[in-house]
């Protein structure tokens, strides 16, 4: 049986307990508190509270969803209520007239009562009864719109996950070629260099292929081997820099595998770095740092650049890497994440900052 079907059947029976406590219960009550009534006294207190729920079960489980919301035939939903009610009312009445009349409570038993107090008998029948199913009917319609509008909520909210998730794989989708494209092509220009440094480059780029085909296809990845990856993919590109170009790592040393976070997401910075790093005056540098604390995992990247490779970024001719990075963090981290982009003439530095209670929580939980 699946959940689905669980939860309908759970919410039928709820409602069916709730109409039998509201209608049923107080007749009950009456029925153990007056122990010499007349068996036709309780008889009709329990067909008056079957006629309530009845006029309750008919609109929660018919009218209301079918007529009111599903054809949205506001005219019919009172034409129906309408008839109903007055039907009861009406039927009611004329059906003990012809049956020997009202049952009286025990005090009334043997008491002749004038023609006028008749009337007002069945004249406060129609207008207490006939109150109670209006009651029952707005009763009936308020849970029923609840129930619509959370299962509408429910369903909004999947639709906004879904469509994250599939932006979010369609980022990812967008990243890997990004990543790899360069590699193959610091690996190609390193083959004319030194045979045995490409040999050793293409080696690393396997183990980390064998990353993003497998851990980078999880929602998160532990923190120590986003760490590895990031090692071996800056020994990979700093074979192919400039000797002129000052390159410096500092990645922390962690063993909690608590900390998960969205694979690649620090890559797109690192990437950025080495592909848009200037040598000025026969001097240019990469700085990577990052560090974790109680409170936030900080990544610091920073690298020289020329003044037009600074315009360019603005201007967002840098490719997907620095659009997707800010799409998906926004994506998966709402509010526990900061992202700084600082451009001067000559240097480009990235800093991200994420909150560690981010990293403790599985990301299904942030909606996506």
């Amino acid at each position: 049986m699946t959940p689905q079907i669980k939860s309908s059947k759970a919410g039928t029976a709820a409602v069916i307990m709730l109409a039998f406590l509201l209608f049923y219960f107080p007749s009950m009550l009456i029925l153990f508190t007056h122990e010499n009534e007349p068996k036709d006294m309780t008889a009709f207190n329990l067909l008056i509270a079957t006629c309530y729920t009845g006029v309750f079960c008919i609109n929660y489980f018919l009218i209301v969803p079918k007529i009111f919301f599903e054809k949205d035939n506001k005219l019919l939903f009172f034409f129906l209520n309408v008839v109903i009610v007055v039907f009861l009312c009406s039927l009611l009445p004329l059906w003990f007239e012809n049956h020997g009349g009202y049952p009286r409570p025990r005090h009334l038993q043997g008491v002749k009562l004038s023609t006028g107090q008749i009337f007002m008998g069945y004249m406060s029948f129609i207008i207490r009864d006939g109150i109670m199913m209006i009651l029952s009917i707005a009763l009936a319609f308020a849970m029923r719109l609840s129930k619509t509008r959370e299962e509408m909520r429910s369903r909004v909210l999947e639709l906004e996950a879904e469509r994250r998730n599939t932006e979010l794989t369609s980022l990812k989708a967008q990243l890997n070629p990004h990543f790899l494209f360069n590699s193959l092509n610091n690996i190609y220009a390193l083959i004319a260099i030194d045979a045995g440094k490409a040999q050793q480059a293409l080696y690393e780029l396997s183990s980390m292929l064998r990353f993003m085909i497998y851990d980078s296809q999880s929602k998160t990845v532990a923190i120590p081997k986003e760490m590895q990856f990031i090692n071996d993919y800056t020994r990979l590109m700093s074979l192919r820099l400039n000797p002129s170009v000052k390159f410096s790592c500092n990645l922390p040393t962690i063993k909690d595998d608590s900390l998960q976070i969205a694979p690649l997401m620090i890559l797109t910075l690192v990437e950025n770095a080495f592909k848009h790093v200037a040598v000025i005056d026969n001097r240019g540098f990469i700085h990577i740092n990052i560090q974790i604390d109680k409170e936030w995992l900080s990544c610091s990247v920073i690298n020289s650049s020329k003044y037009e490779q600074t315009e360019n970024l603005e201007k967002g001719s840098s490719g997907v890497g620095l659009r997707n990075i800010e799409k998906q963090l926004e994506l998966i981290y709402p509010g526990a994440y900061d992202l700084n982009i600082v451009k001067e003439s000559f240097e480009f530095k990235a800093e991200l900052k994420i909150k560690v209670a981010a990293l403790r929580r599985p990301i299904q939980s942030m909606g996506v």
